[in-house]
C-alpha cells in the first residue's frame, strides 16, 4: 500500500454529489415524505437552513468514510466505489434503518423513501470518491514515473 493521502477533492465532490442526490429525491418524493413523517410542510421548514448544513456535513464523513475504505484496496475506482457504497447502503445504513423504524413503528413508506435515498446515495457517492481516487492514483503514479 502506498502512503496515505486523502483525496480531499474525492471527499468534498462526494459530498456535494449526496446533497445534490438528496435534493433530487427529495424533491421527486417530497409530498410522499412529508405524509409518511406526519408533519407540515410548514413545521418542517421552521427547522431553517441547520437541516441541509447538516446534511452536508454528514455527506463528509460518508465520503470521507469512502475514500478511506478505498484507500485500502489496490484497485479503486468508480465500480469498486459503488461496491463499497452498495455495501455500506444495504448491509450498514439499512440494516440500522430497518432496525430503528420497526421500533419507532414508523411507516415501510417511510423507510422505503429513506432507505432508497440512502441506499442509492451511498452508491453515487462511492463511485464519484472511487473515480477521483483512482485520477489521484493516476496522477501520482505519473509524477513518480
Amino acid at each position: 500500500m502506498s502512503e496515505r493521502r486523502p483525496n480531499y477533492l474525492g471527499i468534498v465532490a462526494g459530498a456535494i454529489v449526496f446533497f445534490v442526490w438528496g435534493a433530487i429525491w427529495f424533491t421527486v418524493l417530497g409530498a410522499q415524505w412529508i405524509a409518511a413523517v406526519g408533519k407540515t410542510k410548514e413545521e418542517l421548514m421552521a427547522m431553517g437552513f441547520w437541516p441541509y448544513i447538516i446534511s452536508f456535513v454528514a455527506g463528509l464523513f460518508v465520503s470521507y468514510c469512502f475514500e478511506n475504505m478505498l484507500w485500502h484496496y489496490e484497485r479503486a475506482d468508480a465500480s469498486k466505489g459503488a461496491q463499497i457504497g452498495f455495501l455500506t447502503g444495504v448491509c450498514i445504513f439499512g440494516a440500522m434503518l430497518a432496525n430503528l423504524y420497526s421500533f419507532e413503528a414508523r411507516p415501510i413508506a417511510l423507510m422505503l423513501i429513506d432507505g432508497g435515498y440512502g441506499i442509492i446515495g451511498f452508491v453515487i457517492t462511492g463511485a464519484v470518491v472511487g473515480a477521483l481516487r483512482a485520477r489521484a492514483m493516476r496522477g501520482a503514479a505519473a509524477r513518480a514515473a
